[in-house]
């Protein structure tokens, strides 16, 4: 049995809801693909080449090999695998297989020919928060007041506000002994930061945007797909409305054209072709919060019908290149 080439590979994991939207859209499509799941790699043979790029394993009794003439696109989801943060639990095999497998999804950028959605360089710099808020500044975006500090009174100096946004610098799974966790974004008082001892890490503070309401614009390619996110009395939440998921509902909307053109504008510049960017309205005024290169969509298309899965499966299954990191794109949005 000859080998299948696929025209579009995916980086995944076996629990990844998303990517199983994108799946059943590529066979509508009648475009090949092979899904290859990080937690799985020690089940497969693999052989990576770096030149000319060709990777060639098998899998159960599936063959396949992956080559830069056949190879149209490249679907790379949820890289917070490659944050390998030291875990005391596992043994130095163990550490040692997690260091090389990361590095290993790091090698196949050798397929620099195909199109990414979104490229790991992009990725990686895009996921740094304060690179994101200058980004976004430089776009015209109104960000909140921020400092990035290890110094307590450091706020209270800045005169950022009474009423705080205490969020990680980056995000990062905890393991909590029998459960893993991460840490959502905190409202405090300023009296009550400057008495905490945080001086064993860096930290964001910004000015609490109060009162809000919470929007999730979901950039694909050209295409934009909002939504307000409040809870289910119709009101914004003032705190990370993550920890409210239970008292939720997502409303679709239209944004204002400029902050539309912003959102496309931001993740072109960002060198990216997907993106779930956080906004928070208060009033009349949208401020940017942050932006996700690898956010989950999933949730959004039940509520809403939004074909975020069909949009992107259309751009990994065209031929040609999507968009560098400066736009090819125009600068008119279409929004769902």
């Amino acid at each position: 049995m000859k080998p299948i080439k696929p025209q579009v590979l995916i980086l995944s994991s076996r629990f990844d809801f998303s990517t199983d939207y994108v799946i059943c859209q590529l066979i509508k499509n009648g475009v090949s693909y092979l899904r290859l799941n990080r937690d799985q790699f020690s089940e497969m043979r693999l052989e990576l080449f770096p030149s000319p790029a060709r990777l060639v394993g098998q899998m159960s009794s599936v063959e396949f090999e992956i080559v830069s003439e056949s190879l149209r696109s490249v679907y790379f989801r949820a890289p917070v695998f490659l944050r390998d943060n030291y875990q005391p639990n596992l043994s130095p095999e163990q550490q040692f297989s997690r260091s090389q497998w990361a590095a290993f999804i790091r090698a196949l950028t050798v397929f620099s020919d195909a199109k990414w959605i979104n490229h790991p360089t992009a990725t990686y710099q895009a996921e740094i928060k304060p690179f994101q808020l200058s980004v976004a500044a430089s776009l015209g975006f109104k960000i909140p007041r921020t400092v990035i500090t290890n110094d307590s009174s450091a706020a209270q100096r800045r005169s950022l506000g009474q009423r705080l946004a205490v969020k990680t610098l980056d995000t990062t799974v905890l393991n909590f002994g029998s459960s893993e966790g991460f840490i959502y974004t905190n409202l405090v008082d300023g009296e009550e930061l400057c008495r905490a001892n945080i001086s064993t890490a860096p930290i964001i503070v910004q000015e609490a945007v109060l009162p809000k309401v919470d929007i999730r614009a979901t950039v694909v390619g050209n295409k934009i797909f909002a939504v307000e996110i409040v809870s289910v009395t119709g009101v914004g939440f003032a705190n990370d409305w993550r920890e409210n998921k239970a008292r939720i509902q997502y409303r679709s909307i239209s944004l204002p054209k400029e902050i539309e053109e912003r959102c496309c504008r931001l993740v072109r510049k960002l060198g990216l072709v997907f993106g779930g960017i956080d906004l928070a309205m208060r009033g009349n005024e949208y401020y940017f919060i942050e932006i996700n290169p690898t956010g989950e969509w999933a949730w959004l298309m039940p509520p809403t019908g939004f074909p975020i899965d069909e949009e992107i499966a259309g751009l990994l299954s065209r031929t040609g290149k999507l968009h560098d990191a400066d736009a090819t794109l125009d600068d008119n949005p279409d929004v769902y």
